[in-house]
């Protein structure tokens, strides 16, 4: 039993900021697309087709100086809604993105996405972390929260089991 006091109190201890970290800003995005602040919403393209070459796409998207693109490689992502005739285009250089009329290849507006900073707070990827964010500190948190969760089971439970097992032993 003191083992598992023991260690389920340090563990808790050297955990707890990265765990917070990592329960906030998955609560904040369970709300992407519903708080404008985490996904901005895009005016509406006027015709709900999409009849633009993907050409045009990343001429609309070298366009807006903010997204850093000149070339495919530096798309990061590009969102196409065919019912809403909506094309999104995200940069892999910045935390930017446009909409994109997919009948004209206007482009709709520009807006910061903070979904992205999250989710790399959320996997320990920011500061360029990468892998050694994601192995070094969130893969560790995980596994500590995991002998957390069975430690807490096993002194919430012990004196019960203790009990039982003294009335055991006392009826033999």
């Amino acid at each position: 039993m003191k083992f598992w006091r023991k260690y389920h109190r340090w563990i808790s201890i050297f955990i707890t900021l990265p765990f917070l970290m990592t329960i906030v800003t998955g609560i904040l995005l369970l709300f992407r697309g519903k708080i404008e602040w985490i996904s901005p919403k895009m005016p509406a393209p006027v015709a709900k087709e999409i009849t633009i070459p993907f050409s045009d796409i990343l001429k609309a998207a070298q366009s807006v100086p903010e997204l850093q693109v000149q070339t495919w490689n530096d798309v990061g992502r590009i969102d196409i809604r065919p019912a809403s005739g909506a094309i999104t285009v995200r940069s892999k250089h910045s935390d930017y993105e446009i909409g994109v009329d997919g009948s004209t290849g206007a482009v709709l507006g520009l807006a910061k996405r903070n979904s992205s900073l999250l989710v790399r707070i959320h996997e320990s990827t920011y500061l360029g972390l990468g892998d050694i964010g994601r192995f070094g500190i969130a893969l560790p948190m995980a596994l500590g929260v995991l002998f957390l969760t069975v430690s807490g089971v096993v002194i919430f439970f012990q004196p019960a089991l203790a009990k039982r097992s003294a009335k055991k032993r006392a009826s033999v």
